[in-house]
């Protein structure tokens, strides 16, 4: 058991060129409750052009607010979660995504996390649509089968995997990112980032541990044709992944379709919105979404 709970908790949420409001995401880091001392560092490299505003706009609501602003001239999230450790102070590192609004308790739940776990341990919370949402059958799908993080949240607590990391919602003692050493920044999109480190985390004999109560709400715009895009990218990503040698290919088995076979089942199904049942809809949307991932990789 470590001793005692970590003194300031330092928040890093690395900005991406999403396109939702941002005032929400930091009224809620502002309106924390148990969290102790912590900071919030949201981090610019320039990928939002109207970030200045929305923080004048929360500092003007929240004039003790914990959020401050840091800016990188170096592009992608590793970068910027980068600039965000070397600007922060705090024993605790706490990452986040900027999509996902903080539920009121996750900063004192990742604190919490750690005041019994091992010194080295990597806590992760989970991110879930609020109810309304899941009213969308797409978003219902992806967060229960798992395809939104590679990981399903709603039962993490009974289906965990030890060597899963995403840096949407984590956290680690200071002294263990330093061990495992800093993102790799040749990552240009916000995905692979995370993946590679968790194989660093992996190699060093380090496990994570789902830390239920760090919840997340990921409550924006969340469409086939916006994942269609997020796959592509990913494509492109896997090619840089396996550019640098760096690990396995659990995607590889993917890699072995043919677009043109895919496409071709995507046609032999019925038309949507015609009387198509579940089962076809969500063997259309895999299909779409592994399309994607495949023109992205065969397109880097």
């Amino acid at each position: 058991m470590s001793e005692g709970v970590p003194g300031l908790v330092s928040v890093v949420v690395a900005l991406n060129p999403h396109d939702h409001a941002m005032g929400p995401v930091f009224d809620a880091w502002a309106d924390q409750q148990g969290a102790g001392p912590f900071e919030v560092i949201v981090v610019d490299s320039g990928a939002r052009t109207d970030v200045r505003e929305d923080v004048a706009a929360h500092v003007a609501r929240r004039p003790a607010t914990p959020v401050r602003i840091v800016e990188v001239s170096t592009p992608g999230r590793a970068a910027a979660n980068n600039a965000g450790v070397r600007a922060s102070r705090g024993e605790l590192i706490v990452f986040a995504a900027d999509d996902f609004r903080p539920s009121l308790g996750l900063v004192a739940a990742h604190r919490r996390f750690h005041a019994y776990a091992p010194a080295s341990a990597v806590g992760v919370g989970g991110s879930y649509f609020e109810h309304a949402l899941r009213e969308d059958m797409f978003r219902r799908w992806m967060e229960d089968a798992g395809f939104g993080f590679g990981i399903a949240f709603p039962i993490a607590a009974i289906d965990w995997r030890d060597d899963y990391f995403y840096v949407g919602n984590s956290s680690m003692r200071r002294e263990t990112l330093e061990r495992i050493g800093p993102f790799d920044e040749r990552y240009r999109y916000d995905m692979f980032d995370d993946f590679e480190f968790s194989l660093r985390l992996r190699a060093a004999g380090i496990p994570t541990r789902f830390v239920p109560r760090a919840i997340a709400w990921h409550d924006h715009e969340y469409t086939l044709e916006s994942r269609v895009e997020t796959m592509t990218r990913f494509g492109e990503a896997a090619r840089d992944f396996e550019s640098t040698g760096a690990g396995p290919r659990p995607w590889a088995p993917v890699t072995e379709q043919s677009v043109e076979t895919l496409e071709a089942e995507l046609d032999a199904l019925p038309p949507p919105g015609g009387g198509e049942v579940i089962g076809d809809m969500t063997q259309r949307w895999k299909l779409v979404l592994t399309i994607a991932f495949l023109r992205g990789y065969g397109s880097a």
